[in-house]
């Protein structure tokens, strides 16, 4: 769901990128950032800090992570898509132009100095991935000992509506879609555990899981689902008339304001790289 470009081993990212997308991206940020902004304020996000953003898309996340640490701070955002970097460049507010720099790398390989981040952070990232615990010993290497780790990333099975309508073809589809690419639109519910394995400490999780009754924040559900379309028809998932069928019975449920749009739950968990003794 997130607006980066991933490679993961079995031909790209299921959503579309790049201009094309930058709607949905705009109502995903909407829906997501507000919780964002919570986490990495509890993480102790501070002026000054250096902070690498992985997975960075369109550049949505780095600049509110470029306002929380302030013209004092650097935000370097990393992502596989060149195209991608291109629209950050462009959306960027020019009050962070001196302070952020993107970088066009694998997140599990990104070239950058190990021990020289203060917070590294990722939303939508390792539910895209083939190995999201590689991500995972990138972002320890990366960071400064005593450096906090942010890590956001959902279980796509748990959206739906209330009362049940076809907005619940999201979970349903995505659910089915991930063992097909290789990847675990489950990450979410082991999020903890997972962090925990990569050997961070001091682990904290909380969930943020937005409803909505009426705005464009239902709309991301269908949005999405239309997007994937193409991955959920040659998984051999749906057909083409049953997807177009589907769609327009998700459009309706989201006009619908007696109908709640349940987002997927996001697991945020925050932890900190354990520092050598004597470096508290």
């Amino acid at each position: 769901m997130e607006q980066h470009s991933i490679s993961n081993g079995k031909g790209g990212y299921v959503l579309a990128t790049g201009r094309a997308a930058s709607h949905r991206l705009q109502i995903l940020h909407s829906v997501y950032g507000p919780g964002a902004r919570r986490v990495l304020e509890d993480a102790g996000i501070k002026h000054g800090m250096r902070v690498a953003d992985l997975g960075c898309g369109v550049g949505m996340t780095t600049a509110l992570l470029a306002e929380l640490v302030g013209p004092t701070g650097e935000v370097v955002g990393v992502d596989f898509s060149a195209a991608q970097l291109a629209q950050a460049r462009e959306l960027l507010p020019p009050e962070f132009s001196r302070n952020v720099t993107f970088v066009e790398a694998s997140a599990t390989d990104t070239g950058l100095l190990y021990g020289s981040f203060d917070l590294v952070y990722s939303r939508f990232l390792l539910i895209h991935l083939t190995d999201p615990e590689a991500a995972l010993r990138e972002m320890h290497r990366l960071l400064k000992p005593g450096g906090v780790l942010v890590c956001e990333d959902g279980d796509l099975t748990t959206a739906g509506s209330e009362p049940t309508t076809a907005l619940n073809m999201f979970a349903d589809l995505f659910g089915r879609l991930g063992p097909t690419w290789g990847v675990d639109y489950t990450i979410g519910r082991r999020l903890f555990q997972t962090v925990q394995a990569a050997d961070f400490s001091d682990i904290e999780i909380t969930y943020n899981q937005p409803v909505f009754a009426r705005g464009e924040g239902k709309r991301l559900a269908d949005l999405s689902v239309a997007e994937a379309g193409p991955s959920f028809v040659n998984a051999g998932l749906i057909t083409v008339e049953a997807l177009d069928q589907t769609l327009i019975e998700m459009r309706l449920a989201a006009e619908d304001e007696n109908v709640l749009a349940v987002m997927p739950r996001m697991s945020q968990v925050w932890a900190r790289k354990t520092a050598p003794k004597g470096l508290d």
